[in-house]
């Protein structure tokens, strides 16, 4: 079945075109990374993301859904008060969860998937997901966070009126090297991000259906949360995301798929490329067509 990608910014002016077009596909990410952080730190200037609302019972709501990534129910989040909304354990290895290791008694599917990619939209496809202003979080199996900082996550984002979030990460995770923009920061709730990061999206669901089409096919979900997410909030007219800083969370191990070649015989940045193309595409945009479509082929086979 053909991937119909749905249309980007074919209304803005064409100075904001060529400027998403540069950070999507004309840019590396030494340039296009502060450029983003530069862009939200205007728009918060107009809006601050530290202002929001109050709401009535702040936390997970019932109709929001967290699937958790794990090995056979083996996991990283500690159960430190109920979750209000639907919860899911997403055994990647196809070999399924015995119930004496899934004592919450949480929903479990078990499917054999490669990386990230495959997993969300397995899940994606699967689950019934919910209304379009509650959230949907896709957690990797090696991240350390509370349950209560899943509620927090989840009060501040409505709150805050936020198209996506993250836990900010820890200053004792592997990652907060490579991601310094997402680190923890001091005496603060929460920080605004150009992006967030595969790892822990918390994406509400608007969002998440623009954006997906992006990602069909792939394994790695390379170039999702660069890419397509910020460009999808940008179409939405709400690129409004934030690390929240109360709430952090740490890696147990360091990143492992960046050289890892996936059963379509791509890597990661390759399946990025493909990402990187659609979105080129959506905004009208000409992108090399010979490789456009071996990419595509090979997510395809």
């Amino acid at each position: 079945m053909k991937n119909v990608l749905p249309e980007l910014l074919r209304d803005r002016s064409e100075a904001e075109r060529q400027c998403w077009a540069r950070w999507v596909l004309g840019s590396h990410s030494d340039q296009f990374l502060p450029e983003m952080a530069a862009a939200v730190e205007q728009l918060n200037q107009q809006k601050p993301v530290e202002l929001g609302d109050p709401v009535i019972a702040p936390g997970a709501y019932s109709d929001d859904l967290v699937v958790i990534t794990c090995k056979q129910g083996q996991h990283g989040v500690i159960v430190d008060q109920p979750l209000g909304c639907r919860v899911v354990l997403f055994d990647w290895t196809g070999q399924g969860i015995a119930q004496s290791d899934n004592p919450q008694n949480w929903h479990v599917i078990s499917e054999k998937t490669e990386c990230k990619g495959e997993l969300m939209e397995s899940a994606w496809r699967q689950l019934d997901m919910p209304k379009e202003d509650h959230y949907v979080a896709f957690l990797d199996d090696d991240l350390c966070l509370r349950t209560s900082d899943i509620n927090t996550v989840l009060a501040l984002s409505r709150m805050h009126h936020l198209l996506a979030a993250q836990p900010a990460l820890s200053l004792n995770s592997p990652s907060s090297r490579e991601y310094p923009w997402l680190r923890q920061r001091a005496c603060t709730s929460l920080h605004r991000l150009p992006i967030v990061e595969n790892q822990a999206p918390f994406i509400r669901r608007d969002l998440l259906d623009l954006s997906m089409p992006f990602l069909v096919s792939t394994k790695s979900a390379y170039g999702y949360d660069r890419f397509a997410l910020p460009l999808c909030a940008a179409e939405l007219g709400d690129w409004r995301f934030a690390a929240i800083d109360c709430a952090p969370m740490s890696h147990l191990r360091p990143l492992g798929s960046v050289e890892q070649r996936f059963s379509n015989g791509l890597k990661s940045k390759e399946e990025e490329l493909l990402v990187r193309q659609r979105l080129m595409l959506a905004m009208g945009f000409a992108v090399n067509e010979q490789d456009h479509a071996q990419l595509e082929h090979a997510v395809a086979s």
